[in-house]
C-alpha cells in the first residue's frame, strides 16, 4: 500500500485505545503492593499502557490529510471531465467542488473520522460533487471519494441547462443515516444543512453538508461549509449571467 494511504488509514481508522488506561491504572497499584513478582507485572503493564497510546498518537499531521484530500479532490476535477466525455476547453469558467459526510451508500470505501487538534471533524469517504460550466449547461459529477484507498465510488453524473435551473440554496432537512455495520446506522438528523440544486422539472441535486446530531455522535467539532458557500456564489453568478435575470433563492 501506498505509504501515504496506509497513514491516512491509520489516521481515520485507528482509534485512543481506552483499554490502556485502564492497564495504566492497575499497573500502578501493583507497583505499590509488596516486593515480589506482582511489581514486576504491575511495571510491564505501565510500560504496555503509555506504549499502547504512543503508538496511537502516532498518525499524519491534520495538515498532512489536508493536503493528501486537496490532492485528491483536484484529480476528481479532470476525472469528471472524461466522465461527462468533455474537454477542459469547452469549460468557460472555473468548476466549484461541493463536500461533505458520506451518509450512505459507502459501496467497498470504510468509514471512518477524527477530530483534529484544530477541532475540525475529518471524514471519509468524502462526499463530492463538481459543478463544471459550459456554454448552455450545468455539468455536475457526484461521487463517494475513499481517501483510503485514493478511489472515487458510487459515480453519477448530471447535466442541466442553465434556463431549468429555479434555485441554489442550503436547506435544512430531515436524514436518516444508512451507514450498516457503523454505531451511525439508523442515526436520524433533523437539522441537515443541505446543499441542494433544483429545476423546473423537479429534478435536484441534493448533498448533506453537516448536522449537529452528527456533529455531536462524532464526538464534537466543526464541520466547514466553506465550499458549499462559495459554490453557491459562483453558481448563482454564473446564472445570471446566462439568464440575465435574478436566481432562485
Amino acid at each position: 500500500m501506498d505509504p501515504n494511504r496506509a497513514s491516512i488509514e491509520k489516521y481515520f481508522m485507528s482509534k485512543f485505545p481506552k483499554w490502556a488506561i485502564f492497564l495504566i491504572v492497575i499497573g500502578v497499584l501493583a507497583l505499590f503492593m509488596p516486593p515480589g513478582g506482582v511489581k514486576v507485572v504491575g511495571l510491564l503493564m505501565v510500560i504496555g499502557g503509555g506504549f499502547a497510546i504512543y503508538k496511537s498518537s502516532q498518525v499524519a499531521s491534520d495538515a498532512e490529510i489536508d493536503q493528501w484530500t486537496q490532492e485528491d479532490l483536484s484529480k476528481l476535477n479532470k476525472r469528471s471531465l472524461e466522465k461527462m466525455g468533455i474537454d477542459a476547453t469547452e469549460l468557460v469558467s472555473e468548476g466549484v467542488i461541493i463536500t461533505g459526510p458520506r451518509l450512505s451508500n459507502l459501496g467497498p470505501a470504510k468509514f471512518g473520522f477524527r477530530k483534529g487538534k484544530d477541532n475540525i471533524l475529518r471524514y471519509t469517504p468524502v462526499n463530492s460533487t463538481i459543478i463544471n460550466f459550459t456554454q448552455s449547461q450545468l455539468l455536475v459529477y457526484r461521487c463517494a471519494l475513499d481517501l483510503i484507498k485514493g478511489n472515487p465510488v458510487n459515480e453519477a453524473t448530471d447535466e442541466y441547462f442553465y434556463r431549468d435551473v429555479v434555485s441554489v440554496q442550503t436547506a435544512s432537512e430531515t436524514v436518516s443515516i444508512s451507514l450498516p455495520g457503523t454505531e451511525f446506522q439508523g442515526l436520524q438528523c433533523n437539522e441537515t444543512e443541505t446543499f441542494k440544486l433544483t429545476t423546473s422539472g423537479g429534478t435536484s441535486v441534493s448533498m448533506a453538508l453537516r448536522d449537529p446530531s452528527l456533529i455531536q455522535k462524532m464526538g464534537g467539532g466543526e464541520m466547514p461549509t466553506t465550499t458549499a458557500e462559495r459554490a453557491i456564489q459562483t453558481i448563482r453568478k454564473m446564472l445570471r449571467e446566462k439568464k440575465g435575470g435574478p436566481t432562485g433563492a
